[in-house]
């Protein structure tokens, strides 16, 4: 049976604890980016592997995205794919395709089966994720040191 626990969180915590409070805020930024970024190439590996690329948008379009209105001792990021008013100025003007679909082809409707490209690209890379996370710590805590 497989588990749902992931290995590493523990000592993840322990060397995070070692910042100062200062640190501990761009730190945790930088090591979410960095396990964001893992994520979003799954995801788009994940569209091209199902097929799903049409027009290119979607998977130009995914990205992760600070949540600005998170606790303030949390750390939070969305990933996602920008679609309609979340697509920025120079892409608008570039004619960029608007991805609206991408929640019906995510979530399914009664007609679509769900292909969950974003939910699986969360379970193929949590372990790598944790591993771009504790680079990450690593070289902040390298920078804490010197």
């Amino acid at each position: 049976m497989p588990s749902d626990e992931v290995i590493g969180l523990g000592d993840l915590r322990e060397n995070f604890r070692k910042l100062g409070d200062s640190m501990k805020t761009r730190a945790g930024r930088a090591m979410v980016v960095a396990a964001g970024g893992v994520l979003k190439r799954k995801a788009k590996e994940n569209i091209v592997a199902m097929g799903l690329v049409k027009s290119g948008a979607m998977k130009k379009n995914v990205a992760i995205k600070r949540e600005r209105d998170s606790e303030p001792d949390e750390i939070q990021y969305n990933l996602g794919v920008r679609s309609g008013y979340h697509l920025t100025k120079k892409q608008k003007e570039k004619g960029a395709d608007d991805p609206y679909y991408w929640k019906f082809l995510e979530d399914g409707t009664k007609f679509i089966t769900p292909k969950n490209f974003l939910k699986n690209a969360l379970e193929q890379g949590k372990e790598e994720a944790i591993a771009a996370m504790r680079d990450r710590l690593a070289k902040e805590l390298e920078k804490v040191g010197k």
